[in-house]
């Protein structure tokens, strides 16, 4: 990475942190145990208000007080991403200062969605979050949720800006990833997607943001720590291990297949917020088969 950056995202798994909920309301011890657990694990880090942490339906209050709480239990122990994005440039700078001032360290931003804008607009908004943001800014490109694609050309001129980076890039088009990475070698990329993990890696990732690691950090984080290390035949057999858990989690939208196998741990509650819901019995039986292949102790 360029050393004029302002940050280096740590390198390996940091887990996308879902949000309990309890009664309609958030539920806050709940999230500090998940807070501890992780803690306790081998992840690097935690970024709370993401696609898993259901931030689209956390209003202001709630998103405050979760990002109080993160800072409070993780700082000093593990990195503190907080979700920022906004189809509103306006917004997402807002947000990425508001993040910063509770103590946030890094600030995850997702491609302005439903707006479509054009590359030039995905550009000028990034460029104007970036110098907005008083943390460094990791660039969260996940076309299936925003109807946007970040491309190659850019990411490359982003890679160019000091407080921008790292991507977690969550396109299943392999091809795609390869040419975003080779244009942005100042960018440190990261998988998004927890099914292909392995397979960013030897494109050359520096780790995940993982659903599975709220559930298996320490499992995630050994396709990761043996990768790292060259024992390459231990990562793919760590990542093959759980493959059929991390592709049934892929049965409905996420976080409700996450948020039923952790309810079944006993860990949270299965609430999920409208418009989501939870899953149909068939779905949830044939995730907790898989759960259980992978030696996950459901009830």
């Amino acid at each position: 990475m360029n050393d004029k950056k302002t940050g280096v995202f740590p390198a390996g798994i940091h887990t996308a942190a879902v949000t309990p909920f309890s009664g309609g309301g958030v539920d806050m011890p709940g999230f500090a145990r998940l807070l501890e657990l992780q803690a306790e694990s081998d992840v690097s880090g935690v970024v709370v208000l993401g696609t898993t942490g259901e931030a689209p339906t956390v209003t202001r209050d709630e998103k405050d007080a979760l990002i109080k709480e993160a800072v409070r239990i993780l700082s000093g122990r593990k990195t503190v991403t907080v979700g920022c994005g906004s189809n509103s440039t306006a917004e997402a700078c807002e947000k990425v200062k508001c993040a910063a001032s509770l103590g946030a360290e890094f600030a995850l931003v997702v491609a302005p969605y439903y707006n479509k804008p054009s590359q030039r607009g995905i550009l000028r908004h990034y460029i104007a979050v970036a110098d907005a943001s008083p943390v460094p800014v990791v660039v969260y490109n996940v076309p299936s949720r925003t109807g946007v694609d970040i491309s190659a050309e850019t990411l490359s001129v982003l890679s160019l800006h000091e407080n921008i980076v790292a991507v977690k890039e969550a396109s299943p088009d392999m091809q795609s990833v390869t040419a975003k990475a080779d244009a942005a070698p100042l960018l440190d990329f990261f998988c998004g997607c927890d099914t292909l993990l392995y397979h960013f890696l030897a494109a050359g990732a520096k780790g995940g943001v993982s659903v599975s690691s709220n559930i298996e950090p320490d499992k995630t984080c050994a396709i990761w720590k043996e990768y790292e290390k060259g024992d390459l035949k231990a990562s793919r057999e760590a990542f093959y291990t759980l493959y059929p858990f991390l592709k049934a989690l892929e049965c409905d939208t996420n976080p409700v297949p996450v948020k039923t196998v952790m309810a079944s741990l006993g860990l949270i509650s299965p609430e999920v917020r409208a418009p989501l819901c939870g899953l149909s019995d068939d779905k949830e039986a044939k995730l907790m088969y898989a759960a259980a292949e992978a030696g996950i102790n459901v009830l």
